[in-house]
């Protein structure tokens, strides 16, 4: 009888092994099915492309508007210049001198979880759906986990006088730095190129437009 209940602790003792080996193979199991797993087995080089795609950009406000040296960043229609100031710009078409000046930003961010390296952000600014000039901003930024920069984008050029197609400098100055209006006039494509940590140069296929930082998601 002795010998007999010395067996039921043994017994015990060896079914609870059993079960936990059991119960530790099916979690095992469960882990290799569980599309998380999977996701952490993805490469180095596929983590990357996945940061890529989910890079966010917006296009700020503008902060700056310049005609011929006048302020335009809140003229919606020619009338908003004085006759003075619209005959000083008309001045300034006809001797070829009539500067365009703009600044804008763009604010980009990294909602991975990857160190990228943004190697250049080439721009598009479009008028009217025709480009009216472009760039390249952000060479070379250290884009880190969750952070956000700011890309200056700057505009300086001589406006000829076929941009205007007869029109005047002030029906050409009306809503031109205006972004959130009807009659919204000035749009942006970008194309980025990015570094990763390894030095692979991954660009992307074609511009795409930017989206406002007043638009929802």
């Amino acid at each position: 009888m002795k010998s007999t209940a010395y067996l039921y602790p043994v017994r015990a003792a060896a079914l609870g092994i059993l079960l936990a080996a059991t119960t530790q193979c099916s979690v095992s199991d469960k882990v290799k099915e569980s599309p998380n797993a999977k996701k952490s087995n993805l490469s180095a080089q596929a983590l990357e492309n996945q940061a890529f795609d989910q890079m966010q950009f917006r296009l700020n406000f503008m902060d700056e508007a310049r005609l011929g040296g006048q302020d335009i960043l809140f003229v919606r229609q020619a009338t908003d210049l004085t006759s003075a100031q619209q005959a000083k710009l008309q001045t300034a078409l006809q001797a070829n001198n009539l500067p365009l000046k703009l600044r804008m930003r763009i604010y980009a961010r990294n909602p991975s979880t990857v160190n990228l390296q943004l190697k250049q952000l080439e721009y598009q600014v479009m008028l009217d759906g025709r480009e009216l000039t472009k760039g390249v901003t952000g060479a070379n930024e250290e884009l880190e986990p969750s952070a956000i920069i700011t890309l200056p984008v700057n505009v300086d050029l001589n406006v000829p006088t076929a941009l205007l197609s007869g029109s005047t400098p002030a029906a050409f100055a009306a809503n031109l730095a205006d972004f959130t209006g009807s009659g919204r006039r000035l749009t942006m494509r970008i194309r980025p190129t990015y570094a990763s940590i390894s030095g692979r140069v991954a660009p992307q296929a074609d511009f795409q437009p930017i989206e406002l930082v007043t638009k929802k998601r």
